[in-house]
């Protein structure tokens, strides 16, 4: 029941935030990254048996490489969508539309190894299929 306490927390941070406005707004960000924050922290608790089970089946099947690149683009995914929100929710549209474009940045830059591989692997395929 990890929703119900996902729904419960940000019920409960939706309403410190609506008697915080009245009372100190300029504490508000705070509350919503603190919030945020917690959110994070229980999202990423419940998908670990997730990730666990995604290891376990990338790497029995020699797919570790590829499971590593896999499980660190979605870390970089989920933790620039989570900062670019805080930051639009601040009112910086621009700095989270930087952040969001260096998180695709890193992504493509964790890939290229792998792409550098493939590469590599299909022009030793067409090779072999030349030489005979």
């Amino acid at each position: 029941m990890i929703s119900l306490k996902v729904c419960m927390l940000a019920v409960t941070g939706i309403a410190a935030a609506m008697i915080l406005k009245q009372w100190r707004s300029d504490l508000l960000p705070l509350l919503r990254l603190a919030a945020t924050l917690l959110l994070v922290q229980a999202v990423l608790s419940a998908s670990l048996p997730v990730l666990a089970l995604l290891r376990s089946l990338l790497g029995s099947n020699g797919l570790t490489d590829y499971a590593g690149v896999l499980m660190k683009a979605l870390g970089v995914s989920l933790l620039t969508q989570t900062c670019a929100n805080v930051c639009r929710e601040c009112g910086e549209g621009g700095i989270a539309d930087g952040v969001e474009w260096i998180g695709r940045v890193e992504i493509l830059l964790l890939s290229l190894p792998l792409l550098e591989r493939l590469l590599s692997l299909s022009g030793e395929l067409l090779r072999l299929g030349g030489a005979s």
